[in-house]
């Protein structure tokens, strides 16, 4: 007892001469951010992020092409082609509440640097798969370990800068999606072409696609090297009271922000909140943080956020994730969009007689998409100047459902991939945006366990809308395309209940 009051006094000793050192007046954290200022410590932590997402996406709109590059090799139907690239969505929404659980309780960086390892090391032993179904296994398993960088590295490169600089480096955090879309048809149009074939012992060709699935890795590789040297989440330190450690990580930004810590005494605030950790068992834990988020205060804007992007993944990436194979058709004859799927040229034959390199899909096109991406993005950020971030999303979603409503109609080449990739691009410019909104409306605690647990219902939308396509498409073109339509104008009243 004696001893234990012995250390309680040490400990309050140095806790008091620290407040004395620092000497300034007592702040919250998002103020110490704000008098810190944006610097190089934040462009550090942006980048590596930024990276992280590119791999994320990397491998999901990378499938789109696989999956018609390696149908010549595998023989693939279009069941198998919807299995192929609804795998890793599967992986992803199975095992997403339990990674926002481990990021939450654990630390950000901590997790986020071995599911980036596990994931690279897992798509390079997939790309080296002989046949549909073990591809699909472990396109399965890389789902698992990719859900922790596609979804909470969002929350964790947001929590070094203070709330006001936030909604601009969201957007630049974005721009890896359309870098990726940009990243994945041009290396595809580089390496696809050439005829890397190698013959091991007659069991299965090593082709160029399977080159092209590594090749993707390539960003999360520097992520990866990029997060070993990054610190610790402040926000994550200082919910887990460990403050003296948030100092080190406030002095870490300081440094590279050519400031000096003790200039700008601070002198942080307890977070007015227990520790995260609690003692209980993970049944426990995971059941009290998910009444949490579906009572008051934070159901509301958390329903709505995934209903949101529910909807955003179901037309741009269930929709999305075909466009490559879509846009491959002929429409010279100037006929409807759902005419010109309904004679789809080899949508679902296996190849035996064709080469490989006369079914590379059109790269052009989504590499304008990718671009396309990228000046959305910026135009979000140019309207975000003049009105208010829920009306920027009533006007993109409006869009959107005006676009899939004239695909009904319109029958001009130009016109149709217009309208289609614009149906496409403004949801998929909203996703991410979406989940900047849920970031701020949930408390440290509970941000990681709420973007997971959002994407993983989400991202149920894009297996669905993906399956849709690949099984519904030509059993009825018109029902399928207005099935988009319909949510989409579903979400124009949800954009309303946003939050300001």
């Amino acid at each position: 007892m004696l001893r234990c009051r012995l250390v309680s006094a040490g400990k309050l000793k140095i806790e008091v001469q620290n407040k004395q050192k620092r000497g300034g007046p007592i702040m919250e954290l998002d103020e110490a951010l704000k008098a810190i200022g944006f610097g190089c410590g934040q462009v550090l932590v942006l980048v590596f992020s930024s990276l992280a997402n590119l791999l994320a996406v990397n491998e999901t709109f990378g499938m789109s092409i696989v999956v018609v590059a390696s149908s010549c090799d595998l023989e693939t139907t279009s069941g198998q082609k919807s299995l192929m690239m609804t795998a890793m969505m599967a992986g992803m929404t199975i095992s997403g509440f339990y990674v926002g659980y481990l990021i939450d309780t654990k630390g950000r960086v901590r997790i986020l640097r071995w599911m980036l390892l596990v994931t690279i090391l897992l798509s390079v032993i997939s790309a080296l798969m002989p046949e549909v179904y073990s591809l699909s296994a472990m396109r399965f398993l890389v789902g698992v370990f990719l859900c922790g960088p596609a979804t909470c590295i969002l929350g964790y490169m947001t929590e070094f800068s203070a709330p006001h600089a936030r909604p601009p480096l969201v957007v630049l955090f974005s721009l890896g999606v359309g870098i990726s879309l940009i990243y994945c048809p041009l290396v595809a149009k580089l390496f696809l072409p050439e005829q890397i074939c190698a013959n091991e012992d007659g069991l299965f060709f090593v082709r160029s696609w399977r080159f092209l699935m590594m090749l993707y890795t390539l960003p999360g590789l520097f992520a990866l090297l990029g997060l070993c040297f990054l610190p610790e989440s402040p926000y994550y330190l200082m919910s887990v009271k460990r403050k003296e450690e948030t100092y080190e990580v406030l002095d870490w930004l300081c440094r590279r922000n050519r400031k000096k810590i003790e200039d700008l005494n601070i002198d942080l605030m307890d977070f007015p909140r227990d520790t995260i950790v609690a003692k209980a068992h993970y049944f426990k834990l995971v059941w009290n943080d998910t009444i949490r988020l579906v009572k008051p205060p934070y159901c509301r804007d958390f329903m709505v956020c995934t209903l949101l992007s529910f909807g955003m993944f179901l037309v741009s990436l269930g929709l999305g994730m075909w466009y490559p194979l879509l846009r491959n058709q002929d429409n010279s004859q100037h006929r409807l969009l759902c005419d010109v799927l309904s004679q789809p040229k080899n949508f679902d034959q296996p190849k035996s007689n064709v080469s490989a390199t006369n079914e590379m899909p059109n790269f052009t096109d989504p590499i304008y998409y990718g671009i396309a991406y990228i000046l959305f993005y910026f135009l979000a950020l140019f309207l975000l100047l003049f009105i208010s971030r829920k009306h920027v999303f009533v006007a993109y979603v409006s869009l959107a459902a005006g676009c899939g409503l004239a695909l009904n109609f319109i029958n001009e080449p130009i016109v149709i991939l217009i309208c289609f990739s614009a149906m496409m691009i403004l949801p998929g410019v909203l996703i991410i945006l979406v989940s900047s909104v849920l970031v701020d409306c949930m408390p440290t605690q509970l941000r990681a366990k709420a973007l997971s647990l959002n994407k993983a219902l989400s991202r149920l939308g894009a297996i669905i809308g993906s399956l849709l396509v690949g099984l519904l498409l030509k059993v009825s073109c018109v029902v399928t395309l207005n099935i988009f339509v319909a949510y989409l104008i579903f979400c124009i009243i949800l954009c309303f209940l946003l939050p300001k």
